[in-house]
C-alpha cells in the first residue's frame, strides 16, 4: 500500500472515530510537539474544594506507596502539597509489556526525562480488575513476537487484584509448553537473566501478586533505557486503583459526602443507578454486565462476583451466593473494604478519585470516551438533586488527557517498521537518548495517528453500529511508515 492509500485509509478511520467517539476528536488536531503536549497535561487550575480533598488522596497514596515500596518522602514524590494531582490511569497492573501501554508513563511525564538531575518518581494508578491474561498481556509478555507465559491458560478467569503471590518461573513454563526452542540462543540467555533478576527482587512483605508486580515494574523499568539515561531516570511506581480507592473510601465514607450519599441514601442511589446505566464500565443489569459500586470476592478463589442493588442490599448476581449479600450500611461496607472482601468498581474508583476529589485522569482511548460520558452523567445527576456547586466541580475536571494507546518505539525489521514491546527494548539495551529526543519533538497529531486502527477496533465494538463497520486493511505498523519514517 503506497503513501496515498495509507493516508486515505487512516483518514476514513479517523472520520468515523470522530463521529462516534467525539471526546477524542480534538486530539487528532493537536499540532504541538509531544514535549509541549505533555507539559500542558500537568498544568491546570483546580477549585479550592478539590485541592482540599486531594490532601486526603495524597496522604492515602503516601501510605500505600510506603506499604509497597518502603519509606518514601511524599513531598519529594508529588511536589509541593498544593500541587494539583494528575495520574496516568491507562496502565494495567502487569509486567511492562505492550507497545500501547509502556509509553503512557513517558507521555504523562516527559519533563522528567533527559534531565541532568535526579527526578521525582512517576506514579501510575493502574487497573487491577483485569485478568492477568488480558488483551495487553496474553498470560505474560512478548519477546520479538513470541509469547512468554507467566500464567497458565487455565488461570484466565482470575482477577489480578485478588491474585495471590506466585513464583515467576516463566522460563520453566515456556519449556513445559514446548516453546523454548522457538527462541534463539541469545533470546534464551536474555530470558534466563531476566528471570534471575525478577526472582532476586525482594518480595518480602508482599501480600499479593499486585504487590509483586509493583516491585517488578520498579526494578525492570530502567532496562528499557540505555545505561546513560538510567542515572537520573525517574522511578516508576505502580499502585492499583482498587487498593488506593479502598483505603481512600475508608477515610471518606465516614463523613456525609457525595460518596456516602450515593451508597447510603436510597434517593441519591436510584438517580445514580438510572443515569449511569449503559455507560461502558458501569452496569447493564439486563445483560449481566458490570456491577453496582463494588465487586465481591469469590469465596475461595482469586475471582470476583458482580453485585446488584436489591432494596437496601448489594446482592450477588450469581444466585448460588445470595447468602453473601451486603447491607448498604456504612459499618458493613467499611468492614468489607478493610478485609478486602469488597473491591471498588471502576465507576466507584473514577467517581471517588476524579469526580469527587478532582484528580486529573491521564487516560487511554477507552477511558477518554467513557469518562467523558460519566462526567456528563454526574452533572445531570447532581443537577437533578439540586447539588449545583458539586455539578460545577465535576464539570471542572478535564478528562481528555490522552496518554495510553500510543506507540512510540519502532524498529526496522526487513524494511518494515515494527512496534517494540518492553522486552524487545530491554533485549537491545534500551531506548537511546537520541531516539527519545526525536520522539519528544514529534507533533502529537503524528503520534496519535499511528494508533487509529487499534482505537477503531475498540470503538467499533463499543460505539459504532455494525452496519457501518469499516474493514481494517491497515495496522499501526503500517501507519508508522507515515510518522516514523526517520527511524
Amino acid at each position: 500500500m503506497d503513501k496515498v492509500e495509507l493516508v486515505a485509509e487512516r483518514d476514513a478511520i479517523v472520520a468515523q472515530i470522530r463521529r462516534y467517539a467525539p471526546a477524542i476528536s480534538p486530539l487528532f488536531d493537536v499540532r504541538e510537539s509531544l514535549r509541549e503536549y505533555s507539559r500542558a497535561l500537568n498544568q491546570f487550575p483546580v477549585p479550592a474544594e478539590h485541592m482540599k480533598r486531594q490532601r486526603v488522596v495524597r496522604n492515602v497514596l503516601n501510605q500505600r506507596v510506603e506499604a509497597i515500596f518502603g519509606n518514601v518522602n511524599g513531598a519529594t514524590m508529588y511536589g509541593a502539597p498544593d500541587t494539583p494531582l494528575a495520574f496516568n490511569i491507562a496502565d494495567h497492573h502487569q509486567v511492562l509489556n505492550h507497545p500501547f501501554l509502556i509509553p503512557s508513563s513517558i507521555i504523562a511525564s516527559v519533563s522528567k526525562f533527559l534531565q541532568t538531575a535526579a527526578q521525582q518518581p512517576i506514579v501510575v494508578i493502574s487497573s487491577g480488575d483485569v485478568p492477568p491474561n488480558n488483551f495487553f498481556s496474553e498470560n505474560g509478555f512478548r519477546l520479538h513476537g513470541k509469547k512468554v507465559p507467566i500464567f497458565a491458560t487455565s488461570e484466565r478467569e482470575l482477577c489480578s487484584y485478588y491474585a495471590e503471590c506466585r513464583t515467576f518461573d516463566f522460563v520453566e513454563r515456556t519449556k513445559r509448553a514446548d516453546w523454548w526452542h522457538r527462541f534463539t540462543p541469545d533470546e534464551q540467555r536474555f530470558l534466563l537473566e531476566l528471570q534471575e533478576r525478577i526472582q532476586a527482587v525482594d518480595f518480602s512483605g508482599c501480600s499479593s501478586y499486585c504487590d509483586q508486580i509493583s516491585r517488578i515494574v520498579k526494578n525492570t523499568w530502567p532496562l528499557m533505557f540505555e545505561a546513560s539515561l538510567r542515572t537520573n531516570l525517574p522511578e516508576l511506581l505502580y499502585v492499583t486503583q482498587e487498593d488506593l480507592t479502598s483505603h481512600l473510601l475508608l477515610e471518606l465514607l465516614g463523613e456525609d459526602t457525595l460518596l456516602s450519599r450515593m451508597l447510603f441514601d436510597a434517593t441519591v442511589r436510584q438517580h445514580v443507578l438510572d443515569n449511569f446505566r449503559g455507560i461502558v464500565v458501569t452496569w447493564r443489569e439486563a445483560e449481566a454486565k458490570g456491577t453496582h459500586f463494588f465487586w465481591r470476592k469469590y469465596p475461595g478463589k482469586e475471582r470476583t462476583l458482580r453485585m446488584y442493588v436489591e432494596g437496601n442490599q448489594l446482592v450477588p448476581h450469581d444466585t448460588r451466593f445470595k447468602h453473601l449479600a451486603v447491607p448498604l450500611e456504612r459499618s458493613a461496607i467499611l468492614e468489607l473494604l478493610r478485609t478486602k472482601e469488597l473491591s471498588p468498581s471502576l465507576f466507584t474508583i473514577f467517581t471517588a478519585l476524579n469526580f469527587y476529589c478532582g484528580v486529573r485522569p491521564l487516560v487511554g482511548y477507552g477511558s477518554v470516551q467513557y469518562l467523558h460520558l460519566m462526567e456528563q452523567a454526574w452533572e445531570k445527576t447532581l443537577r437533578q438533586l439540586g447539588e449545583h456547586r458539586e455539578a460545577e466541580l465535576v464539570s471542572s475536571v478535564n478528562t481528555s488527557g490522552f496518554v495510553g494507546g500510543l506507540a512510540l518505539f519502532f524498529k526496522r525489521d526487513g524494511g518494515m517498521l515494527r512496534a517494540q514491546y518492553a522486552h524487545d527494548l530491554m533485549f537491545d539495551g534500551g531506548v537511546r537518548a537520541s531516539y527519545l529526543q526525536q520522539v519528544l519533538a514529534m507533533p502529537f497529531q503524528d503520534i496519535i495517528s499511528v494508533g487509529v486502527p487499534d482505537m477503531y477496533d475498540y470503538y467499533r465494538n463499543k460505539y459504532i453500529p455494525a452496519s457501518e463497520h469499516l474493514r481494517l486493511p491497515v495496522t499501526a505498523d503500517d501507519l508508522a511508515a507515515l510518522s516514523f519514517a526517520w527511524v
